[in-house]
C-alpha cells in the first residue's frame, strides 16, 4: 500500500515546489510603488531635478519619460567619463551633476514607479553602452586629429547601436533583471 502512495506524493510534492516558486515569482514581478504619490522635492530640490519632473509629468507616459531622462544623464557621464580618459581636464563636476541627477531619477523611479531592479533596463543600458561609448569618442577623436573618414562612419555605427540599446531600454518591463554582458573575449 505505502507503494503506490509514492507517485501520489511526489507528484504533490512537485506541485507544491512549483507553486511556492510560482508565489515567489508572482510576488517578486507585482507591481508595487512604495510611494506612489512621491514628488521631486521629496528626494532633491536641485533645480534640474524638479525641471526634469516638470517636463516628464506632462507627457502621456511620465514613467518612459523618467527612464529617459536617466538614461540621457547617464549617457551624458559615460560621454565625460570617455572625454576625461583621453586627458581632457576639468570633467568631474560635471561629471559627478550628471551622475547624481541619474541616480536621483533611478531612486524617483523606484519609489514611484517601482520601475528599479538590480541588473534591470539602466544597468543593462549603462554596461553596454560605457564600451560603445568609449569607443566612439575614441573614433571621433580619431577623426579629428587626421581626418579618418573611416573613423567617422564607424563613430555614425555607434550612434545607430546607442538608438537601438536606448529604444530597447525605453521598451523593457519593469522589473526586469538583464544578464550582465559577457566582455571578457573582448
Amino acid at each position: 500500500m505505502l507503494r503506490e502512495l509514492i507517485p501520489l506524493v511526489t507528484a504533490l510534492t512537485a506541485a507544491g515546489v512549483v507553486y511556492v516558486v510560482r508565489e515567489q515569482r508572482r510576488r517578486r514581478m507585482r507591481i508595487d510603488p512604495p510611494r506612489p504619490h512621491l514628488t521631486m522635492r521629496e528626494i532633491s530640490d536641485t533645480p534640474a531635478l524638479l525641471e526634469i519632473e516638470k517636463q516628464c509629468l506632462a507627457t502621456d507616459d511620465p514613467r518612459v519619460a523618467f527612464r529617459r531622462a536617466a538614461i540621457e544623464n547617464a549617457v551624458a557621464g559615460l560621454y565625460l567619463e570617455a572625454i576625461a580618459e583621453c586627458g581632457v581636464a576639468d570633467t568631474g563636476e560635471l561629471l559627478r551633476a550628471h551622475t547624481q541627477i541619474a541616480q536621483a531619477l533611478r531612486e524617483y523611479l523606484h519609489l514611484k514607479y517601482d520601475d528599479a531592479v538590480a541588473d534591470d533596463w539602466f544597468d543593462h543600458f549603462t554596461r553596454v553602452a560605457r564600451p560603445y561609448i568609449r569607443e566612439k569618442v575614441r573614433l571621433t577623436r580619431e577623426f579629428a586629429l587626421h581626418l579618418d573618414e573611416g573613423a567617422e562612419r564607424f563613430a555614425r555605427i555607434y550612434d545607430a547601436l546607442l538608438q537601438e540599446l536606448l529604444k530597447e531600454a525605453l521598451a523593457a518591463p519593469q522589473k526586469k533583471s538583464f544578464v550582465p554582458p559577457d566582455f571578457s573575449h573582448s
